[in-house]
């Protein structure tokens, strides 16, 4: 499965992107439970307009809207990011430590042993 490439963060540590074909993935979700466009958007909440748009691929809904998609279609939007590891830690660090308004690796580990 490939990703859409745009990458949300949702949780401290949870990365989250879309999946490369989800307007297709709601689509035919939507379809194979029998809702109409109309009803599917009454059900999350949106407007009819936002979901045509998602299916069409022309609008990537944000997390919260993806999640109410995922749990009414019962199909998988989000998916975790696969980033290297210096990556991520270069977005939790920043060069400098507590100085420069970052944090330090210990920091971090010492958040980790408290979760």
């Amino acid at each position: 499965m490939r990703r859409a490439g745009r990458r949300r963060r949702d949780l401290f540590g949870e990365d989250l992107e879309l999946v490369d074909d989800f307007g297709e993935v709601v689509r035919r979700a939507r379809a194979g439970l029998g809702l109409t466009q109309e009803e599917l958007a009454k059900q999350v909440g949106e407007k009819l307009t936002v979901i045509k748009k998602i299916e069409a691929g022309e609008f990537k809904p944000p997390i919260s809207l993806a999640r109410k998609l995922e749990r009414i279609l019962r199909v998988r939007l989000l998916i975790p990011t696969e980033e290297p590891l210096q990556d991520l830690a270069g977005h939790y660090l920043k060069k400098g430590g507590r100085e420069a308004g970052g944090i330090s690796l210990g920091d971090l580990l010492k958040k980790r042993e408290a979760e």
